[in-house]
């Protein structure tokens, strides 16, 4: 039973938010477009593992988390965790093409791509080792004492894959049933009432990860970032306001609501709050009463007063009017 989806990548969002208003020739530019297809092909390979536990199922009691962040003695995150009341097996999924090679004290992992570019990650080895500490920190926090397994999963056959030989597997997606099959299950190490306990302890305390704002997370100076209004069709920053809509000056295409976009841009870029000035600056607007007409139809929550006033964006809260 999967009792946890993956979760929007807030990270992602932002990334393509930031690639939207960076200009190509930004230093920063190249480094974010990597970073985009790292956690696109995360997600495929996430997605993958779902569609494998959708059509394979077990004989015995278990349950499935994806895409976990939570707290114990440090924070980390979990891209699923296959619990039972025998054992739990702590599952990474990479989805890298090309030529991998893992080593076992080397803290990164090599790709080698048909062109002959070689690209660095993450050793997973070290990565899952560390999540496995924490998970058990997590788990006597919480009263509970369980046998942890870990795997590496990759999407292709592992003879894509060179790897020194270590304690944790390393294998094709392909593989798994049959691993999760041949895990011991003799003792039964929580009762009924012990897991419902710990599957409401990592309901309860997981926590979307907020890299927010995505300037300050990747040290991009915020004067880098292109202001302005973005044409849904034509992809041009030349939507202005008119008397009662938004009007694209390029294409000429017509909207309602064409600020929240840029407001959601603005929330996970620069920062949660907005002043009228600020408003205006971002969206181009130059009437000072044309804008806080606008932002006072929002209804979103405010601190200060007057000149000092603020308006709280979270770009979850931002919705069109109704």
């Amino acid at each position: 039973m999967i009792m946890k989806y993956r979760s929007d990548s807030l990270k992602l969002l932002g990334i393509e938010a930031a690639l939207r208003r960076l200009s190509v020739s930004h230093p920063k530019y190249e480094y974010l477009t990597n970073q985009q297809k790292q956690i696109t092909a995360g997600i495929v390979g996430e997605e993958l593992l779902n569609k494998l536990f959708s059509r394979v199922t077990f004989k015995f009691e278990y349950f499935i988390f994806h895409d976990l962040h939570l707290k114990s003695t440090a924070t980390f995150q979990m891209d699923s965790l296959f619990l039972t009341p025998y054992y739990a097996i702590i599952i990474e999924m990479k989805n890298i093409a090309g030529h991998i090679k893992i080593r076992k004290d080397h803290p990164q992992l090599e790709r080698t791509l048909l062109t002959g570019k070689v690209d660095y990650f993450r050793n997973p080895i070290g990565q899952i080792v560390e999540i496995t500490d924490v998970f058990e920190d997590f788990l006597q926090m919480h009263g509970m004492r369980l046998p942890i397994y870990q795997v590496i999963i990759f999407k292709d056959s592992n003879r894509f894959v060179e790897f020194d030989e270590n304690s944790i597997p390393i294998f094709g997606l392909q593989e798994l049933p049959h691993f999760i099959r041949t895990r011991p299950r003799v003792d039964v190490k929580l009762k009924p009432s012990q897991m419902k306990k710990l599957i409401d302890a990592l309901v309860n305390n997981h926590h979307d990860y907020l890299p927010f704002p995505i300037t300050t997370h990747f040290s991009i100076d915020s004067k880098d970032i292109v202001s302005g209004v973005r044409c849904q069709f034509c992809q041009v920053f030349s939507v202005e306001k008119a008397f009662r809509e938004w009007r694209c000056m390029y294409c000429t295409k017509v909207f309602k609501t064409a600020h929240l976009d840029a407001l959601n841009d603005y929330a996970m870029l620069l920062s949660n709050k907005i002043s009228n000035k600020e408003f205006r600056s971002f969206l181009q607007i130059a009437n000072p009463k044309q804008a806080s007409d606008i932002l006072r139809r929002m209804n979103l929550p405010m601190t200060g007063c007057k000149k000092k006033r603020e308006y709280l964006l979270d770009y979850r809260n931002v919705k069109k009017p109704t």
